[in-house]
């Protein structure tokens, strides 16, 4: 009877540990638990910084709301590379060294050249009460522009020169940003739908995860898109085939997203006022914008 007894308070003692590791996060679907990513402060801007892209030169360029100014890192300097912008939101670095602004507070989208001369390319239609254009996208694949009609709920594709423009999606709630996939398909974060909207190809549109304000979407060359949301000051990975993955959260509202070129993300907090680079790669620390 005694080892009878010996081997139930063994067999007890096996059971639990087994219902308390089944319990533990990550270990009931047999994945590890990641870890919270290093992150690396690249530089304090001061101001109200907003987007950012990466420029032909490799260098960080963003927009910065209360100055209305485009600004950029150059070495440990920044420079103003333009000025009495209003409320430029959205902003994107092309190859030939030209910047495309989406200047939300006269709803259009702007052109900046390598010599500083600006030009509009592209006007919205205001919507009386609403703020006007939030973001701005390209298409690789043949250098279209992908243009979030912000008020209108609303998508645009035009020419790298603001021709051609039509409505690819519509129907949708406040998307503020646009960034295409390895499929073709652009994905669009809308803050009031509270998730990414995936528009195919063929116009086909799906749902992808439910976000606490999303706000900025980038893709890496291996196709896995990267989400701020603001609601949660969250940075979200979703790849492709799978649901997406919260691997930051209280980040000091992340209004701007751009990737370096290793792929990992970087990232302005605005309420900091300080551009922070997300390191997940083994050679991030060494791997330029």
């Amino acid at each position: 009877m005694l080892v009878l007894a010996r081997h139930v308070r063994f067999c007890l003692a096996i059971l639990i540990v087994a219902v308390w590791l089944l319990a533990q996060p990550g270990l009931s679907t047999g994945r590890a638990v990641r870890a919270a990513p290093a992150l690396q402060t690249i530089a304090v801007v001061g101001g109200q910084p907003d987007d950012i892209t990466v420029d032909a030169h490799g260098r960080l360029v963003w927009g910065d709301l209360a100055a209305g100014t485009i600004d950029r890192l150059q070495g440990r300097r920044i420079v103003t590379i333009a000025r009495g912008l209003s409320v430029p939101e959205g902003v994107l670095g092309l190859r030939d060294g030209t910047l495309l602004v989406a200047e939300q507070g006269f709803d259009r989208i702007d052109r900046i050249g390598p010599g500083g001369n600006r030009s509009v390319i592209y006007r919205l239609v205001p919507a009386p009460g609403q703020e006007g254009v939030d973001g701005i996208g390209r298409d690789p694949r043949n250098g279209d522009l992908l243009v979030p009609d912000s008020p209108r709920g609303t998508l645009l594709r035009m020419s790298a020169y603001g021709r051609h423009a039509r409505i690819i999606a519509g129907g949708l709630g406040r998307p503020v940003d646009a960034a295409t996939d390895t499929h073709g398909n652009v994905l669009v974060p809308d803050e009031h739908l509270g998730t990414v909207v995936a528009v195919s190809p063929r116009g086909r549109i799906t749902y992808h995860g439910a976000f606490s304000t999303p706000d900025d979407v980038a893709v890496d060359a291996g196709g896995r898109a990267w989400i701020t949301t603001l609601g949660d000051g969250g940075l979200w990975e979703m790849s492709p085939g799978r649901a997406p993955q919260r691997i930051l959260v209280g980040l000091a509202n992340p209004q701007g997203l751009t990737l370096d070129r290793c792929g990992d993300p970087i990232v302005v907090e605005q309420n900091t006022a300080r551009i922070v680079r997300v390191l997940l790669s083994a050679k991030a620390t060494r791997c330029a914008f």
